[in-house]
């Protein structure tokens, strides 16, 4: 986004939600952002993340911190396992380029046995309870951004991966949106070269080697019964006590048989499918439904980007018949660089934007609700019904449901890997599962976790 736009929106937030430009009145109940933030005239807050969908909110709203403050905020953003090896780079040099850095779910327990970020509880300890409303945010992903009984980072991007699916084509054909996984394989053979539904496929999954299928495997393990670790299930009182890997189960095979077997219901080309082009099969009007993380969700609604923008409705993620569906988390926390000269800038920076009321213009302008009050928030609803969906799904979300260790990284690529040659039929899946029931147990071991021989 260009300055000039930026600083134009930006007056246009401040002309309709007075409290960020101006002290509170007596009646309201929103927070003196004038007084609660120091002066940091010339100086320029940086972050690094991720290029999502909603860096647009950021931009949209940093001019806004920038006349409170007097700072400057700068954004590098870049795709996703860049910006792992970008922070990790920065982590490992000591490096001071970048205050903030933006960290996935999975990479909390990494980031801070590396000592790159900031205990963030001494921060939170010294600031008024009604600017952080820590019980506000989602209670996962409370979880998420705790590690080893510090606060890694504070949440501000909640994601939950949800059912989306044409409204339109579901009604004409007669179908309910899928609850089940075996409801998901009925519609996404329907849709398929079926003459009624000309140029259709039925759905597309997040097939590519990598990050995009190993984390696909965590995505989808709990919801066909099974567990990625002996301990590692929602109710555990310790998630990680006991890290033999269940990879040798026969949920974990009924998941890579599930993924080939849905690969004759995708567009050509479907093995290498990762989040973007998922996303794009769908706008396009070429896919019935996909699963997909709730960021992309106003994308798909909006008409400028989505040919099917009227047309979507949501549910929650399907399972098997029979157990408690685990529907898939994930998201982002900002946390401080341990090795930042600018940290006070930082933190002001921080408990602004993932405040209450900033944060519900960050949804409004498209960014992932991670707050209780946002979820519920009336005005939040008229404009996003999705957001039910989401109400729904938050209650039986895990948060470990990738793990947050500090192999965590390397666990997800290395799965992937074997995920997709199985998937590509280059080994089978028994010798895919047998591969890394070894391998993954090695880098427990390795890691000093507690594994069963």
């Amino acid at each position: 986004m260009k300055r000039r736009t930026a600083l134009l929106m930006a007056g246009t937030i401040m002309a309709t939600w007075p409290m960020l430009g101006r002290p509170a009145r007596a009646q309201d109940s929103q927070i003196d952002w004038a007084s609660e933030l120091g002066k940091h005239d010339g100086a320029t807050l940086r972050i690094l993340m991720i290029q999502d969908p909603w860096v647009s909110g950021f931009e949209q709203l940093n001019p806004i911190f920038e006349q409170l403050t007097g700072a400057k905020v700068t954004i590098d953003a870049f795709g996703y396992d860049q910006t792992h090896e970008k922070e990790v780079l920065e982590g490992t040099s000591q490096s001071s380029q970048y205050d903030i850095i933006v960290l996935d779910s999975p990479w909390v327990g990494e980031f801070w046995s590396g000592e790159f970020v900031e205990d963030l509880k001494p921060y939170i300890e010294k600031t008024k309870p009604e600017v952080i409303a820590w019980d506000d945010f989602v209670p996962a992903f409370q979880t998420v951004a705790e590690w080893e009984d510090t606060i890694v980072g504070v949440p501000f991007g909640a994601y939950f991966m949800m059912m989306h699916y044409r409204k339109d084509l579901f009604e004409q054909a007669g179908l309910q949106p899928p609850k089940t996984i075996d409801d998901y394989k009925v519609a996404a053979k329907h849709f398929t070269n079926n003459p009624d539904f000309p140029g259709m496929y039925g759905t597309a999954l997040n097939n590519a080697r990598g990050s995009a299928i190993g984390q696909s495997f965590f995505e989808w393990i709990f919801n066909f019964g099974g567990k990625p670790f002996a301990s590692t299930y929602p109710g555990s009182e310790n998630p990680y006590s006991d890290m033999t890997p269940q990879f040798n189960s026969p949920e974990a095979k009924q998941v890579f048989e599930f993924f080939k077997e849905m690969l004759q219901y995708q567009p050509p080309g479907a093995e290498s499918i990762d989040w973007e082009q998922r996303a794009a099969t769908f706008t396009t009007g070429k896919t019935a439904m996909i699963t997909a993380w709730s960021v992309r969700t106003p994308g798909f609604h909006d008409p400028s980007k989505s040919q099917i923008a009227d047309k979507i409705g949501t549910s929650v993620f399907p399972h098997i018949e029979g157990i408690d569906g685990v529907p898939p988390l994930g998201g982002w926390v900002m946390g401080i660089n341990s090795h930042s000269n600018q940290k006070d800038m930082a933190w002001d920076y921080i408990k602004w934007f993932t405040s209450k009321e900033v944060h519900k213009q960050f949804v409004l302008l498209g960014g992932p609700p991670s707050r209780l009050s946002a979820i519920e928030d009336p005005e939040i609803r008229a404009k996003m019904p999705w957001v039910e969906t989401i109400a729904e799904t938050q209650k039986h979300v895990y948060a470990e449901c990738r793990p947050r260790i500090p192999e965590s990284f390397e666990i997800i690529d290395t799965v992937g890997l074997q995920f997709s040659r199985a998937l590509q039929n280059q080994v089978t899946v028994d010798e895919a599962l047998a591969e890394l029931q070894t391998s993954i147990a090695d880098l427990m071991v390795k890691g000093g976790y507690t594994v069963q021989q």
